[in-house]
């Protein structure tokens, strides 16, 4: 059980990490709306878990990108290869950053596995299915719709539409029923 020393340093780590966060306004807007719509898609799905933790999960899961050029981050066209690279390791970064805070677990696996996929094609590590957090699984899809519906320094935002047949035709990225709760979701999870 914690006490409330441990929720001041809670407290204090956010107040830090929202600093680091600001760095970047495509970042943060990103990051924000991430973290709403985690929030609300965990709230629709009744599961048992701590929604601040969720919430802030997304809010941190890009915290990495801290570490990342910002001349990668705000390219107008493609990366190389090398920059992909480069690009790749804000999970890792990220959750460097995170296991020096008192956050909770969970919001330093959504950091480190949020790029993992079901089929076990993603990174860090290449995790598959069930060997994915589930709160990675949940901000992963979060944060792909919207980094699909989002405009990019490389590209405009795609319609709602649009953003689901990519994800829809992205087989084996996702937990499908969790995907399949989300499109079943979606209007509530974005307010629409």
């Amino acid at each position: 059980m914690s006490n409330d020393n441990d929720f001041d340093l809670f407290e204090s780590n956010i107040d830090d990490l929202l600093k680091l966060l600001k760095f970047d306004s495509n970042t943060y807007k990103h990051s924000m709306n991430v973290a709403q719509y985690s929030k609300k898609f965990t709230e629709l799905l009744g599961d048992e878990v701590n929604i601040n933790t969720i919430y802030y999960s997304g809010l941190f899961h890009d915290i990495g990108k801290i570490k990342v050029d910002s001349s990668i981050l705000n390219k107008k066209s493609e990366l190389k290869p090398e920059e992909f690279s480069s690009m790749m390791k804000h999970s890792q970064f990220g959750y460097n950053i995170l296991k020096r805070t008192h956050m909770p677990k969970e919001m330093k696996f959504a950091a480190f596995f949020h790029h993992e996929r079901w089929d076990g094609k993603g990174y860090p590590w290449h995790l598959e299915a069930g060997q994915i957090p589930k709160v990675a699984r949940l901000i992963s899809i979060c944060d792909v719709f919207d980094a699909l519906t989002s405009d990019r320094p490389y590209r405009k935002a795609y319609s709602i539409e649009k953003a689901l047949n990519i994800m829809q035709n992205s087989k084996g990225q996702f937990d499908r029923e969790l995907f399949k709760a989300f499109i079943d979701n979606l209007d509530s999870i974005i307010d629409r």
